[in-house]
């Protein structure tokens, strides 16, 4: 059994490499800099290029009558796995093409719930109901 030595409050097995490195100084933490926050990224699986979670839509997966269908959720809330997407028309393509939505939910699954939702975010904001006006 070899001897152990006692260096700066620690203890080290004598003739191992450890007994005889220098203490090393504190290192300094690598944090950003004062009001500088984090910025979450996720990456669109459209371009699959990488954003701010801010630039992209999160889409689940909503089960309905055994059928799973992917919607987007504008509340970023909804339960389950997730995947993200860039509100634009050719990331939705790319994603359709490259097949991405199965890869990205693990399952077989219809996107035709976000290709609605593109549809009517083209025709612009719903006018709603038509009004009766006194005249």
């Amino acid at each position: 059994m070899r001897a152990r030595e006692k260096k700066s409050g620690r203890m080290f097995m004598a003739g191992s490499p450890s007994a005889f490195q220098q203490p090393q100084e504190p290192v300094e933490s690598v944090r950003p800099a004062a009001g500088s926050r984090h910025v979450p990224q996720r990456t669109c699986i459209g371009c699959r290029k990488k954003d701010d979670q801010a630039a992209l839509m999160r889409l689940a997966l909503d089960s309905r009558d055994g059928i799973q269908t992917v919607q987007v959720d504008e509340s970023r809330r909804m339960s389950g796995r997730g995947a993200w997407l860039h509100p634009e028309a050719a990331c939705l393509a790319t994603a359709v093409k490259r097949r991405a939505f199965g890869r990205a939910f693990r399952a077989q699954v219809d996107p035709s719930g976000v290709e609605r939702w593109f549809e009517a975010q083209e025709a612009g904001p719903n006018p709603g109901p038509p009004r009766n006006r006194p005249t």
